[in-house]
């Protein structure tokens, strides 16, 4: 079974910041009926600091815990109103279990995962249909855990899982918000995709393309 390795995780941050840089108007427009529209400066300003602290990680430390916790810190601290929160804790939750390792195996990247999402619904307290980004990530990780489970290749597994992600981001659109500044716009809030709910996708779908190569 290939071990995905710890280049690939590094290699990853360079790849969701150049993602998130292409769609920032896009996020702040997204951001624009519901909040102030800084949604994507938020995120972009958090993982370009992600990006500098993964470039200054040590090249002879390849744990991939380790580096999932330093990128975890470095957005809990910076700044990034309810999404450094959110995206922190969940690369820190990711982090944990990843602890240690060089490479992880298929089985062992859907724990990882499975911790990041959880610590997105752990600390956020939102359950899917609330119109955030666990709408996203959930999906994105009940495609990985089926994909494994049914003994497909690692690359088959991501591609489903970010198609999933992207019909769970799309999905936001018909929803009434229920959580965050959105739930204040009640009935306003449909028609609109939540702004969490596509940086989310930008994050997977960059993550998850890094994994593959």
């Amino acid at each position: 079974m290939e071990a995905i390795p710890f280049s690939r995780f590094k290699e990853a941050f360079t790849r969701i910041l150049e993602n998130l840089e292409r769609h920032r108007e896009e996020l702040n427009d997204l951001d624009a009926p519901i909040g102030d529209s800084d949604h994507g400066e938020s995120v972009c300003r958090a993982f370009a600091k992600v990006k500098e602290a993964v470039e200054a990680f040590p090249e002879d430390h390849k744990d991939i815990g380790a580096l999932l916790a330093t990128v975890g810190k470095t957005i809990l601290f910076s700044g990034g109103a309810a999404m450094g929160p959110l995206y922190g804790t969940a690369f820190l939750d990711a982090g944990k279990v990843a602890l240690g390792k060089s490479s992880l195996t298929f089985p062992e990247f859907v724990e990882v995962f499975a911790a990041f999402v959880e610590g997105v619904r752990r600390r956020g307290g939102a359950e899917p249909g609330d119109k955030t980004m666990y709408d996203t990530l959930y999906p994105a990780l009940l495609a990985l855990k089926g994909a494994c489970e049914a003994g497909k290749s690692l690359e088959e597994a991501l591609e489903e899982a970010k198609e999933a992600a992207r019909l769970g981001m799309e999905s936001t659109r018909g929803m009434l918000a229920k959580r965050g500044r959105a739930s204040r716009l009640g009935e306003r809030s449909i028609g609109h995709i939540d702004p969490g709910a596509a940086s989310s996708y930008f994050i997977v779908e960059a993550w998850f393309e890094s994994l593959k190569e």
